[in-house]
């Protein structure tokens, strides 16, 4: 009885105009999506690549190595593979970076990129679950129950010795069905045209992301299922279920998700960037100032020395233009740390604010699990800073006895030569930590199909059918 009315409810959901429509354009969407991303994948592959050897041949005729430490070296922003699929924070035109010797780095603007792709959203699968297949969801449930009471085919099917615990099991899982299957479709598109393409190199954990993130979007679809079918239980008519639908999913697809940034900037505010500049200005002003008053005149203090008192000068010197720079660092990054402290716990508080959607925590999930997300560029930042290390202890190897940003020591000679550079590289985190991170945005969206569809089950038991 179970398995026949499934059917039934499956096969009637399946032969729907307004389905079909929607099937139709939710494969459509996927198949330009992958093509379109794929396309822009593979053109920052070959921007990136080229890239990494034009920034290398700058620093190359720099001459000297304290060149190389004052204008620093340049490094893009690596592509991520999954961005074909969730294009999530790769969307940003910060692209680039400026690695020297003295100050912290971050991405900054890149000017070739056009900024009229910021203007519109992005039809990746991001958008495909969260928009039209969350829709769909409520188009499909709002007349599950409503629809068939409206009619007097749910007294008729009542009428006979039909438990209502089957009928509405029954309509669950025959309706989630026909939404599962136009995604599964979609999700075997997008895989063939990623296994056919060269360009974006899927490997094995690449490929669990993939699977596991197809899991957490049929998690969504099944709560939005839930949801609606809840709501057409507990209306009279279909289409006051219609209408209270369209207002929840812009409530919750569209209203949470954004206001929650706004509230979280009102509960935890942080100073904003011109702010921290000028902290860090007036906080390293003075220990230039010291420096500068204690070491002028450097060059002229040499004349008259023996060479053991050059030497010895120099390396004064030295101590002191290293405990300067180290000072300054430490003033610059303990302001720098508290302005991203202080960023963080807003970020916490707005994600935790728009969690109650579940638009948003199948956001969080799924981008953060395909390295697309604010987790992966806190972690693409702190690689960035590690490098920056790695550039400086090179930088000063290089510069010998004292050559650094006051001119004594081998500024300048024809031993300058970067062939044993370090190269910025970024270590993509393990799928285990990314689901770890993410567990609790899973746990949720799990509770929310739960929750919901037990809603529906004790509403029907206890609704009255005329």
């Amino acid at each position: 009885m179970l398995w026949t009315m499934i059917r039934k409810e499956w096969l009637r959901n399946l032969l729907e105009p307004r389905f079909l429509l929607c099937a139709a354009l939710c494969i459509f969407l996927a198949l330009v999506s992958v093509l379109v991303l794929r396309a822009d994948l593979a053109a920052k592959r070959a921007d990136y690549n080229s890239n990494r050897e034009i920034y290398r041949q700058q620093a190359e005729e720099y001459g000297s190595y304290r060149d190389l430490q004052r204008r620093g070296i340049r490094v893009d922003r690596p592509p991520q593979d999954f961005q074909v699929l969730f294009l999530g924070t790769e969307k940003t035109m910060d692209r680039t970076a400026e690695v020297t010797g003295d100050f912290m780095p971050g991405f900054a603007g890149d000017l070739n990129i056009n900024p009229m792709v910021l203007m519109f959203p992005v039809a990746d699968l991001l958008f495909i679950v969260g928009v039209v297949l969350s829709l769909l969801a409520f188009f499909i449930s709002y007349d599950a129950v409503a629809g068939e009471r409206e009619e007097g085919t749910l007294m008729l099917l009542l009428s006979y010795s039909v438990p209502r615990d089957t009928v509405i099991l029954a309509k669950w899982i025959g309706g989630y069905l026909s939404l599962a299957l136009p995604f599964i479709v979609s999700l075997l598109v997008s895989a063939l045209l990623i296994s056919l393409s060269s360009e974006i190199p899927f490997e094995g954990q690449n490929w669990q992301a993939f699977i596991v993130t197809g899991a957490v979007s049929l998690l969504l679809i099944a709560v939005m299922f839930s949801f609606g079918l809840l709501v057409s239980v507990r209306t009279r008519r279909s289409s006051t279920a219609i209408l209270s639908l369209l207002a929840l999913w812009v409530l919750l697809a569209l209203v949470l998700p954004n206001a929650g940034p706004f509230l979280a900037e009102i509960i935890n505010p942080v100073p904003d960037v011109g702010e921290i500049e000028r902290k860090i200005a007036e906080s390293t002003r003075g220990l230039n100032q010291q420096y500068r008053g204690q070491w002028r005149g450097g060059r002229g203090r040499m004349r008259g020395m023996s060479d053991e008192q050059r030497r010895e000068l120099r390396e004064e010197m030295q101590l002191a233009r290293e405990k300067l720079q180290a000072d300054i660092n430490a003033a610059s990054e303990k302001i720098i740390r508290d302005f991203e402290r202080q960023l963080r716990r807003q970020m916490d508080t707005a994600r935790n604010l728009t969690r109650i959607s579940p638009v948003a925590a199948y956001v969080y999930a799924n981008t953060d699990i395909g390295e697309t997300g604010v987790r992966h560029e806190q972690q693409l930042i702190n690689g960035l800073r590690a490098y920056q290390r790695q550039f400086s202890l090179y930088v000063d190897e290089k510069s010998g006895d004292g050559g650094g940003d006051f001119g004594w020591g081998q500024g300048q000679g024809d031993e300058y030569s970067i062939e044993d550079m370090p190269v910025f590289s970024f270590r993509a985190e393990s799928l285990e930590g990314r689901l770890a991170a993410r567990s609790t945005d899973i746990l949720l969206l799990l509770i929310f199909a739960v929750l919901f569809l037990m809603l529906a089950f004790v509403s029907f038991l206890r609704t009255d059918i005329t």
